[in-house]
């Protein structure tokens, strides 16, 4: 599971990074022959799902699909997979992507929405705390530096900058991590509700508290 996962995210950002390029038909070819692709670097497939911005305080920041970087907003906007938000100092912001998933962003905590089709949500944690709250069916995962997450409870997240630790506080259901050491080999470990799990993103080791 956790290896689609990470074919997924990678074929994501194969996409993401060659829409620039241009393609050449020729005029030899019959039109209606022509599988014209869908994708749009404005807008996410419409099969995905889109997340609403419940509440907001203090300074908010998104960055659309389009932007090259964050830009202050005031008001609410609708989230799609390829966006990110940031909080500011003593800002908060809950979004909402209804049937998948509940995300309570703390202060200075910056988020971007990788995926949110159906078969699998995957957000990437930058810094910060966030809660993520699982709400449908669909899997949710986070990658959070060197290591992954997916789970199927009420989650939250903590980067601590300074020492390079990332914590993972499970309140409900269980969740599973993955991550590579340094010599490059594979882990996995299974915890659950009322467990703690501690990831050092430098040392590539983890403890289960």
């Amino acid at each position: 599971m956790i290896i689609f996962l990470a074919i997924g995210i990678g074929f994501y950002f194969y996409q993401a990074k060659n829409t620039d390029k241009t393609f050449f038909i020729s005029p030899l070819v019959e039109g209606n022959n022509l599988n014209v692709s869908s994708f749009s670097i404005e807008n996410a497939p419409l099969q995905s799902l889109r997340g609403k911005i419940t509440s907001m305080t203090g300074e908010i920041s998104w960055q659309g699909r389009i932007a090259t970087e964050a830009a202050r907003i005031y008001s609410p906007v609708t989230i799609q997979q390829g966006e990110k938000l940031i909080t500011g100092e003593k800002s908060s912001l809950n979004l909402d992507f209804k049937n998948g998933c509940l995300v309570e962003f703390l202060p200075e905590t910056e988020i971007e929405v990788i995926q949110t089709l159906p078969e699998n949500i995957v957000f990437l944690q930058s810094s910060g705390t966030a809660k993520y709250v699982k709400t449908g069916d669909y899997p949710l995962s986070v990658r959070i530096k060197s290591l992954l997450v997916q789970g199927d409870g009420n989650i939250v997240i903590s980067i601590n900058p300074e020492d390079l630790l990332i914590t993972l506080d499970l309140k409900s259901g269980t969740a599973i991590a993955a991550y590579n050491d340094l010599d490059y080999l594979s882990h996995e470990v299974m915890f659950q509700a009322g467990e703690i799990l501690v990831f050092n993103d430098g040392t590539r080791k983890a403890v289960l508290k």
